[in-house]
This record gives C-alpha cells, structure tokens and sequence, in this order.
C-alpha cells in the first residue's frame, strides 16, 4: 500500500515545478506572459483526456498503467527541462499532464481493493503525503535557483525521481481488475456504455458538482486573497503572502487528523463550517492573524472535504472506481471558470467585489452540501426499507 499512497506525494511534488519556475523560464526562452499562461493551464487542463485511464484501469492492469504514467511523467519532465523553445515545453507539459493521469488514477483505483473497508482512511494518508509534496515542490527548486543550478536542474532531479518511483510501482504485486470487470472486458463490453452508466447516475454528477466547488478554493482564491490583503487591508506582500499560507498549515493538520485509526466521522456541516467561516474570515477581519486563521480554516476544509468526496467516489459503483473519478474530474473541470470570473470582476469591479465572489460559492457549496446530505440519508433510508421487505 505504501507505493500506492507515495503517488500523491510524487505528483504533488512535481506539480508545483512549472508554476514556481514560470518566470525564471519565461526570461530563459524569451516567452512571452500569454505563452506562459498556456502552459500552466495546459498543465491541468489536459485532464480532460487523461481520464480514458480511469476507465482502462478498471478493465487492465493498474501495474502497467500507474509504472507506465510514472515513466512517462519522468519523461515528460526530463524533456520540460531540456527545452529550448516554446513547442518543445507543450509537448513536454502536455506528456507531464496526460502521464501523470495515468499513474494518479491506476494507483487510485488500485488503492480500492488494497484498502477495502478503510478506503476513507487510506485516502487521508495519501492526501497528507501529497501536502507534504506540496512544500517539497517549492523546497527542491528553491534549493536549486538559489544554488546556482537552475530550474532545469529541478525538473532533472524530479524527473529521475519520478523515473525512481516508476521501477517502484513495476515491481509490485498489485490487485487485478475484479472478476466482474474482466468479464464484461472479455465478453467485448464497451467501456463506452459503461462511461454512458455512470453518466446517467445523478449522484455521480453531484459529487462531480462537489468537486469543482472544492477545487475552487485551491491555489487561484489564495492568489486573489493575497491581492485582497494587499490592495484593501493595507499588508504587505510578504505579510500577506505568510497570511495566506497558513491555510496550508490548516490543510495538513486536518489531513494529519483524518489520518489517525482512531478517530470521529467527517461531517458535512463541520466542512461547511470551516469553509464558509474561513472565507469570511479573509474578506470580514480587520485583523491579519483573523485572515490567517480563516485561511487555516479553508485549508482544512479542502482538504476534508476532498478526503470524504475522494472515498466517497472510489466506492460509489463497484468495479467502476476508475470511470467514476474521470467522470466526476471531468465535470469539475468547471471549477477552472471561477478564477477566469473573478479576474473580471476584479478588473471591473476591484478585488473586494472578487473575492465576495468567493464568498459566495462558499455558501453555494453549503447549500450543495446539505442536499446532498440528504439525498445520501434518503437513499440509505430506501435501501433499508428494500432489504426489510425482502426480509
């Protein structure tokens, strides 16, 4: 299980390369801004494609799938620093983006019948692991342009890395396709009608809907909270730069406890609490250390609520682990419009109006939530009712 949980680490790790070394690269290959904005969300936005390996992971061998995406992520990042020209940096973040789908979704599906009954806890620990990527990311290429390497050198030690991690995953033993999704592989079943089931089931596109909300307030809102600190609270930019990155203190602490064998259930309302409370926090406080500790707050909420959403979609439809995340990523892929919104308000309307803009999907998200939860007890209620009568 260990090599399955380090997948979120490794990713999480390289990840944040092309965004911190954006502007070092830009002055190195005479790239214009536009061009740079490209990449990055090319970078994402490929996971669009990637998500046929979620499907194939249900139906194949996750061994040859994740060690493939491993080997060819390790590529990708081999080639991203070797480029001289922009073309050479497309080809290689789009290798990055479409490879490292392939390894992050065989390992989660893998993870599914690893960890069984204590998937919610298994995801937790990954999740914790890949916030610790987080800090490795910038420390390895803060380690390298301030010794002179450079941020080629960066992405050549992520990728042997990666490379590393991929003759790891080669090398173990890990769980089959399930009898049942061999059974409709061989009897020529098409994974497009499969795709189309999933499609057809509304809680799949409600937790998709769930997804984006979170994803909303990933690293886009921190960009904007720290341009609100600046520009309407007065901060500094390092100050406020600091106050915003506690959330990721608050991001590890909750998945730190998510993590624990022992402990309470994951609550929606607290999710919502943290989430709508830390948002307005950052827009209400007139105070830094209220900012940071609303930043804290929506730190740990993401990470909360992906940890229950992440289980949640995993084991929705046995046998179909992986076709269900690519649909529910697929659909919260409309989270990338919410940033692209706010940079219009906030070139119209100031940055104040943006990030109530923010606050506002927070409460979205609540209302969401909750009829979520009680489409969940609704449905829990109809299958005990079910089993009773057959009883």
């Amino acid at each position: 299980m260990v090599s399955l949980l380090l997948a979120g680490f490794v990713d999480e790790t390289v990840a944040f390369l092309p965004f911190g070394a954006l502007e070092p690269l830009r002055r190195d290959l005479d790239l214009s801004y536009t061009q740079g904005a490209a990449l990055l969300a090319l970078y994402p936005g490929i996971g669009v494609v990637g998500g046929v390996f979620g499907v194939l992971a249900d139906r194949h061998s996750r061994r040859m799938i994740a060690a493939g995406g491993a080997l060819g992520y390790a590529a990708g990042l081999l080639l991203f620093a070797a480029g001289t020209n922009f073309p050479m940096l497309v080809a290689a973040i789009a290798l990055m983006g479409f490879a490292g789908d392939a390894m992050v979704r065989a390992t989660d599906v893998a993870l599914v019948d690893v960890a069984g009954d204590r998937i919610e806890l298994a995801v937790a620990r990954g999740t914790l692991l890949g916030t610790v990527g987080d800090l490795a990311g910038p420390a390895l290429l803060a380690a390298c342009l301030a010794t002179g390497l450079g941020w080629r050198a960066a992405f050549v030690a992520a990728g042997v890395g990666m490379a590393a991690y991929g003759l790891l995953v080669a090398s173990q033993p890990l769980p089959a396709p399930s009898r049942s999704s061999r059974a409709a592989s061989e009897a020529g079943s098409q994974p497009r009608g499969e795709v189309v089931a999933v499609l057809r089931d509304r809680r799949v596109f409600r937790l998709g809907l769930l997804a984006a909300l979170v994803d909303v307030f990933d690293e886009p809102f921190l960009a904007f909270a720290i341009a609100y600190l600046v520009t309407t609270r007065g901060l500094a930019p390092g100050v406020a730069a600091l106050t915003a990155g506690v959330g990721l203190a608050g991001g590890v602490a909750a998945a730190a406890w998510a993590s624990r064998a022992e402990r309470s259930e994951i609550t929606p309302s607290v999710v919502t609490t943290l989430l709508v409370g830390g948002v307005g926090a950052i827009v209400l406080g007139s105070h830094p250390v209220v900012a940071a500790l609303g930043a804290a707050g929506v730190g740990a909420a993401v990470n909360l609520a992906w940890i229950s959403l992440e289980a949640r979609v995993l084991t929705l439809r046995p046998g179909q682990a992986g076709t269900t995340s690519a649909v529910v990523s697929a659909v919260g892929q409309v989270a990338i419009l919410v940033p692209l919104g706010a940079g219009v308000v906030a070139d119209g309307a100031g940055v104040t109006t943006a990030l109530l803009l923010y606050l506002a999907m927070a409460v979205v998200f609540a209302v969401v939530n909750s009829r979520d939860r009680v489409a969940r007890a609704r449905g829990a209620a109809a299958r005990e009712a079910l089993r009773s009568s057959r009883g």
